[in-house]
């Protein structure tokens, strides 16, 4: 479920209330009194949450599932959970989208009355701030946010409602911060953007327009991380985006919703990681790469500059080129295609 500390969610609401607002139908004797609390993927719901099966590849997901209700379309509900009431609609996800627009029509960080400091920075009286952490002249910390022991806040930097920074943290000037906690001895350099809304969007053929996908997880930052700046980081859709203990980001670098890094990650500048992406400990990424959504690259992977991965990369292996490749294969095409071009004589 979405994390109370961000988002402040509505009902619950019967089955019958999410059947009109999607125009979703049900079998016949359907339980549409049921009440749902919440929403939820497949493998995580619960007897009150609602969720979505959106194509055959996740059935086995949907068979283990728990979930109370189910958006779906007609030709999958034999495969939607036991125990759920199944809605059918025309397209599920963008009727789960519009559900999620009820549970939860507030994403924004509240406008919050605060003390200011003789600095100039503006603290909200909920927020809990260790005595020995400074803060630079015109920050702002928002309601129930936590500032752990001998951190830095800089200056112009915004942290939102109910973020939570540990101890040692060194956080520069300009940065944003918000659906996000954050470990301990974590530098975050000037500039740097962090729980933004993730770019999801779902094309509602009934409407016949771009539907917006609510956000609604968080940034998790493990202990020991450092992000360059001017870097991106996206709060997941309902689980979150998650970085992992002593990895290294450098600047001007994007991570989409939902993508999760393993340990002691290397991240150079310019990198793009797609939505979903999964990437194993001690990878190392360099320069101006681009992943396409729900890669997973293994541990101790390499990926060479200005590479294109479209498909998994096995742990360990080193890559290269658009797309990528094992780098022995890359470096023999390129040594082929010397020999064709370079070789011949004019005519």
């Amino acid at each position: 479920m979405p994390d109370p500390r961000f988002f402040t969610r509505k009902g619950p609401f019967r089955v019958r209330e999410i059947a009109a607002w999607t125009g979703a139908a049900s079998p016949s004797g359907s339980d549409l009194d049921r009440s749902v609390s919440d929403l939820s993927y497949l493998k995580k719901a619960g007897p009150n949450d609602l969720c979505y099966l959106s194509g055959p590849e996740h059935a086995a997901a949907a068979q283990a599932s728990k979930a109370g209700a189910c958006l779906t379309i007609e030709s999958l509900t034999d495969l939607a959970p036991p125990d759920a009431v199944v809605l059918i609609a025309k397209d599920p996800q963008a009727a789960f989208s519009v559900v999620a627009d009820s549970f939860y029509p507030n994403r924004s960080s509240p406008i919050m009355d605060a003390e200011q400091m003789p600095n100039g920075a503006l603290i909200h009286p909920d927020a809990v701030i260790a005595e020995d952490v400074l803060i630079a002249p015109g920050a702002v910390i928002g309601p129930g946010a936590m500032v752990g022991a001998r951190s830095r806040i800089g200056s112009m930097t915004t942290v939102g409602t109910g973020v939570m920074i540990g101890e040692d943290c060194d956080v520069g000037p300009n940065v944003s911060i918000g659906y996000c906690l954050v470990g301990s001895n974590v530098m975050i350099h000037p500039g740097v953007r962090i729980g933004q809304d993730g770019f999801g969007f779902v094309f509602d053929s009934v409407a016949g327009r771009h539907r917006k996908v609510p956000q609604l997880g968080r940034v998790i930052i493990q202990d020991d991380v450092e992000i360059g700046a001017n870097t991106t980081i996206d709060r997941g859709t309902l689980d979150d985006t998650e970085i992992g203990e002593g990895c290294r980001i450098d600047n001007q670098v994007q991570i989409g919703h939902n993508v999760s890094l393993g340990k002691r990650c290397i991240i150079v500048s310019q990198v793009g990681l797609s939505g979903s992406c999964k990437i194993g400990d001690d990878v190392v990424i360099a320069g101006q790469v681009g992943l396409a959504d729900h890669v997973r690259v293994g541990p101790k992977a390499r990926i060479a500059a200005k590479s294109g991965v479209m498909r998994d990369i096995p742990p360990g292996t080193v890559v290269m080129g658009y797309p990528a490749k094992p780098i022995r294969t890359f470096w023999r095409e390129v040594a082929a295609l010397g020999r064709l071009t370079g070789k011949g004589k004019p005519s």
